[in-house]
């Protein structure tokens, strides 16, 4: 699943997996989905904290769109 087809209004933990090798196996199957960034072009793959930026602008994104349409 796209990162940006999670639905991210409620309460949510992100797990972040290394650059690469991902999540472990015992981590991933307490995780209740997985989304991935997807990659276009040349690039092969982002650092995690350039993942955790993209994933966290999509969650304050999306939160703001909920809290604009309860307004």
């Amino acid at each position: 699943m796209s990162y940006d087809a999670v639905d991210f209004s409620s309460p949510t933990a992100i797990v972040l997996g290394a650059e690469g090798q991902g999540l472990r196996r015992l981590v991933r199957e307490k995780c209740d989905l997985m989304a991935s960034i997807p990659m276009h072009g040349h690039v092969g793959s982002i650092n995690v904290s350039v993942a955790a930026g993209v994933v966290l602008f999509e969650v304050v994104r999306q939160r703001r769109s909920v809290k604009s349409a309860a307004e």
